[in-house]
């Protein structure tokens, strides 16, 4: 027997590991950079804070959460927003059009700065840790990929068409749009790509050009893979699933309030340290609980804790040229937005106390509240 097929395997098998060790690497190397370079020692002053529990003396189970993990979903969100600012270039332009590698570091700049604000608190959970960091490698992964085909084929074939967008390019600027609002309540792995996929065959009419026949090639490859890996992220997820509820403590709330938004759960009276009325809430998280800070606000309400937590992460959109200055809130970044040229999203470290006031304020001057970042 040849010894030429027994090297062939031997060579192939040299060339597997080389390249698990690089991609081994690849992966490590952003990990290892967060934390050895963004990890911070706790604030001694906000020891009592974070580790104290409620000071409702609300019993910790069920209620508490650790402080630190608000700036820790941040990362999750930014790529939220940079779905949302694909979603917005692609509308106005073509997906070519799209910073890709901006997207990718404004995460990991993004999770630095939550890291080190977060460890300040000295109160995180390794589980958000490893959240970011895996959802993170995939994001990266997929920006780099997607960039690399968009800005070279991509590119050729939108500046082939012409201004005059084909139905595949419709497809894909609805689907974006959907999937940007889809990811502010749900998991991205739960979107129906799959059913997506099956609308654009099924649905969409093909008018025979290069930019149609490359569209759906190149759409159907990324939402096959992306519907493929969603597979074993649900799984995964379904093992821990996420809570989708968060407790509240809101002075002056009544039942009026609850009897006004169906969403809240009034769950029984809490002493407020004044002397003044308050009670401990249920609410959804994730988009609907900004929703419903909102809603407070607009009654006359004061959130003053939040999952036993007096302070939390908060983003605000300011147009061009424009700043505000919010009472008990700390700047902690700012980063442009590519779906709307001169804006910026500013992130606060804010006292829950002045959070409806901040509402205000921003909304007042000219910009817009986004996000309060549950735990």
């Amino acid at each position: 027997m040849s010894p030429r097929p027994a090297r062939r395997r031997r060579r192939a098998a040299r060339w597997a590991a080389a390249g698990l060790a690089l991609l081994a690497l690849a992966c490590a190397l952003p990990v290892a950079a967060i934390e050895g370079g963004c990890a911070v020692a706790p604030d001694p002053t906000l020891q009592g804070r974070a580790g104290g529990g409620s000071r409702f003396g609300i019993a910790a189970d069920g209620y508490k959460r650790a402080a630190g993990d608000s700036y820790l979903t941040f990362p999750e969100w930014d790529i939220v927003h940079a779905y949302a600012d694909l979603a917005g270039v692609t509308r106005s332009a073509s997906e070519s059009a799209f910073d890709y590698w901006a997207a990718t570091t404004g995460f990991w700049t993004s999770l630095c700065g939550a890291t080190r604000a977060a460890g300040r608190t000295g109160d995180v959970t390794a589980g958000q840790k490893v959240t970011n960091y895996v959802i993170g490698l995939s994001f990266t992964a997929e920006m780099l990929i997607q960039g690399a085909y968009e800005r070279t084929v991509g590119a050729l074939t939108a500046w082939w068409r012409g201004p005059e967008p084909t139905e595949e390019d419709r497809f894909n600027a609805r689907l974006l749009a959907d999937y940007a609002v889809f990811l502010r309540q749900t998991p991205w792995y739960r979107y129906p790509f799959d059913a997506e996929l099956s609308r654009l065959w099924r649905d969409v009419p093909f008018t025979p050009s290069l930019r149609a026949v490359e569209r759906r090639g190149a759409l159907s490859l990324q939402y096959g893979v992306k519907w493929a890996y969603a597979q074993g992220i649900a799984w995964l997820a379904g093992m821990d699933p996420a809570g989708l509820t968060i407790r509240s403590v809101v002075a002056g709330l009544d039942a009026a309030d609850a009897a006004a938004d169906p969403r809240i759960t009034r769950l029984g009276p809490v002493p407020a340290g004044d002397g003044g009325p308050a009670a401990l809430i249920e609410t959804p998280r994730y988009r609907a609980f900004t929703e419903i800070l909102r809603g407070l606000g607009a009654r006359g309400r004061t959130v003053l804790e939040i999952a036993g937590n007096d302070r939390i992460l908060t983003t605000v959109l300011l147009p061009p040229g424009r700043t505000v200055a919010l009472a008990g809130a700390e700047p902690l970044f700012a980063m442009p937005i590519q779906s709307e040229p001169g804006w910026q999203r500013v992130g606060y470290d804010t006292a829950v106390e002045q959070l409806v006031e901040q509402i205000r304020a921003v909304e007042a001057a000219g910009g817009r509240f986004e996000h309060a970042y549950d735990y």
